[in-house]
């Protein structure tokens, strides 16, 4: 495998987990904002989404390098 579809799979594993981690931890208050949308979250955790969907596609692909490569 070269590094350019590691770095690939790095990227779709990346989008997956990002995706999947986007809805955890979010908390849609009660009394909403004038001006905003009701269902807008009151602190959405993106940068610990991003470092956290980051880890794990990292991790992910490691393993499949490993297993594909030996």
């Amino acid at each position: 495998m070269s590094i350019v579809s590691l770095f690939v799979v790095i990227f779709l594993l990346w989008l997956i987990f990002f995706f999947i981690f986007l809805p955890i931890g979010l908390e849609i208050p009660s009394n909403h904002v004038y001006g905003h949308a009701n269902s807008s979250p009151n602190k959405t955790f993106l940068l610990l989404k991003l470092v956290a969907s980051f880890v794990v596609s990292l991790i992910f692909s490691l393993i499949y390098y490993f297993f594909i490569s030996f």
